[in-house]
């Protein structure tokens, strides 16, 4: 009875055989189909995100060309002059000096209003420059002789070139600012009011700079705003009695490059 009931089992087994190893050989199967699906799927997923990558990057590159308008070098010009002058405040060492970007009216140069105790840059309705200020604006002229002006043409060319349109060109200017508090001029003053008074502060400051930075007369500008722009809540503090120098490339008309383009037109 034993030798009978193990000789059936074994023929179940043996016919039991055949059926597991298919069974193994098609799930084999079935996963390499599986694993070669989705490899295909991955390179296929690689692909298109390549392409989207590539399509964008054209995308980037195409807005980066139609932005490259005179504007925007313009923009680029006044961020690389910021940066110079940074340079050159953190070489001299001269952390006191205050240096703003305010990218449409160029850098801003200003002298903190505490920067000498119980002193003004200027005397209650004086143009005079006060002496104690004159070692702090040495350093100021010190540092625009660095930036070397004559040379900020060949420096910055390729921007240049995008900003200049027939009949212009770009030129390095310092603007000089003038400012006043709000305390009206008594009548024997020497001057009538204090726009006039903003407008004599900021010549005095010019000649100043003109004569230690050795700039032609042509690289300066000024103007004098009175009390309109006062740094504080009371116009009349001497805190606004001030100075603001802008460092600003400028495009301006040049008449030599039109006769020049006229005379090549001419026929002849």
């Amino acid at each position: 009875m034993s030798l009978l009931l193990l000789s059936h089992v074994l023929k179940n087994k043996q016919n039991k055989l055949p059926g597991l190893v298919s069974s193994d050989i098609d799930n084999e199967s079935s996963e390499v189909k599986s694993i070669k699906r989705n490899r295909l799927w991955l390179l296929t997923y690689i692909a298109l995100f390549t392409s989207l990558l590539a399509f964008f990057i054209l995308i980037i590159s195409l807005v980066e060309l139609e932005g490259s308008t005179p504007k925007r070098n313009y923009q680029k010009l006044v961020n690389q002059l910021y940066r110079d002058v940074l340079y050159q405040r953190n070489q001299q060492a001269i952390p006191w000096l205050q240096v703003e970007n305010t990218l449409t009216k160029g850098v801003r140069l200003t002298l903190p209003a505490d920067l000498v105790s119980n002193s003004s840059l200027f005397a209650s309705a004086r143009a005079q420059i006060n002496p104690r200020y004159l070692p702090y604006l040495q350093s100021v002229a010190e540092l625009l002789q660095r930036l070397n002006v004559d040379e900020f043409r060949n420096r910055n060319a390729k921007l240049i070139r995008g900003i200049e349109t027939p009949g212009t060109k770009v030129k390095f200017m310092i603007r000089i600012e003038g400012h006043t508090d709000s305390q009206p001029m008594a009548a024997s003053a020497r001057f009538k009011n204090n726009v006039e008074l903003s407008t004599f502060r900021a010549y005095a400051m010019m000649e100043w700079m003109r004569i230690h930075t050795g700039l032609a007369r042509d690289h300066f500008a000024i103007s004098g705003y009175g009390s309109f722009h006062p740094l504080t809540s009371n116009a009349q503090e001497p805190e606004n009695r001030r100075i603001e120098i802008y460092l600003i490339p400028q495009l301006i008309d040049n008449p030599a490059a039109v006769a020049v383009e006229n005379e090549l037109e001419r026929p002849r």
